[in-house]
């Protein structure tokens, strides 16, 4: 009797917690508001892509535009490769003049200025042809901040101008995080672990939905519902197995995913020593984190065939080896892509 006694008392205590936890929440996500960015010049410009790389500012838009399908046949574009040749790297074409064939480099360079053109088209970015020597593409700036009264609390909704939407970068950080407990522990009065949990895990998962309300685009994941929506570690394998099969692969490699950015300074590295691809998933898609196994596995692929040396020039951007690696890595994702297009859901 006693045993169900307690068991009772600690389920009513599990329910008023709940509620208590919530009640703080919407309080926490009341004094929520937005702030535009404070910058004496709103907008960036650049006259090349290459001004444009450097900028980091689209790096989100141009590899959506460069490796996805239907946004660069939208522009006008498509892709051919002989589906029974493993080592055919293909070509590209615009669609309006077929005969003309274009390698990756060079469909990756066209292809972004097309869009951007397309843009300008749009009237969603400007073009100054007084700008520079050969005029220069206006690009504004459209990041909003997000702000919670009387705290510290503070992080970016950055602006998608592909899909004309907001991400939110940084909100659910270490930073952040202390600053909701220091909050509610000044406020509240909460010291429980459990309390203080329910607490900041929920604010960060409903932000999203309070920053609709505040009027912005909902078309948009928070950090926080990213680490909540686990990886599909089932695809992953699946693309495992698949590339070795296009690639000619035996099982004499491994392919170590890690959510801790401390445990490796790219994205993605690949141990020639070792036979080890190490792949960081925290906050990436599945299609990035496939695209990054591809472009290692076929690094795997040159040690394999002999011709890495572990030189440092083998790792530079535009070597015959980072070229083959991009190359075929988009062909196996694309392909992979066609039989299981879930990949490119958030």
């Amino acid at each position: 009797m006693k045993r169900l006694i307690r068991k009772i008392l600690k389920e009513e205590l599990e329910v008023v917690d709940k509620k208590f936890c919530d009640k703080v929440v919407d309080r926490l996500l009341s004094n929520v508001y937005l702030k535009e960015v404070e910058d004496d010049n709103r907008s960036y410009t650049f006259g090349t892509v290459g001004e444009l790389y450097e900028m980091h500012a689209l790096d989100e838009e141009i590899d959506d535009v460069i490796n996805n399908d239907e946004v660069f046949k939208e522009l006008g574009w498509s892709y051919e490769y002989d589906e029974d040749d493993p080592y055919d790297e293909g070509y590209y074409y615009r669609m309006d003049s077929p005969d003309d064939h274009y390698s990756w480099d060079e469909f990756s360079l066209e292809v972004i200025y097309d869009w951007l053109h397309n843009q300008v088209e749009e009237g969603k970015m400007g073009y100054d042809e007084n700008l520079g020597e050969h005029g220069e593409w206006i690009l504004p700036n459209k990041d909003i901040l997000v702000r919670m009264k009387h705290s510290r609390f503070g992080c970016g909704l950055e602006y998608n101008y592909l899909d004309e939407s907001y991400t939110i970068g940084g909100c659910s950080g270490q930073g952040n995080r202390i600053e909701i407990m220091r909050v509610i522990g000044k406020d509240y009065g909460i010291e429980d672990s459990d309390l203080i949990e329910c607490v900041v895990e929920s604010f960060m998962y409903k932000l999203p939905q309070r920053i609709s309300e505040l009027g912005v685009t909902s078309n948009y994941t928070s950090i926080a519902q990213k680490q909540i929506k686990k990886i599909n570690e089932g695809v992953i394998e699946d693309f495992i197995e698949f590339g070795k099969k296009e690639l000619s692969l035996d099982d004499d490699f491994r392919v170590n995913l890690t959510s801790n950015g401390d445990d490796i300074e790219t994205l993605a590295n690949y141990d020639m020593l070792d036979n080890e691809i190490n792949v960081l998933t925290k906050d990436r898609a599945d299609a990035d984190i496939i695209r990054s196994i591809a472009h290692e596995m076929v690094h795997h692929k040159q040690n394999v065939r002999g011709d890495l040396r572990g030189n440092p020039e083998e790792g530079e951007d535009g070597s015959p080896w980072e070229d083959e690696a991009n190359a075929r890595a988009g062909v196996l994702v694309r392909k992979f892509g066609k039989i299981n297009p879930d990949i490119y859901d958030l």
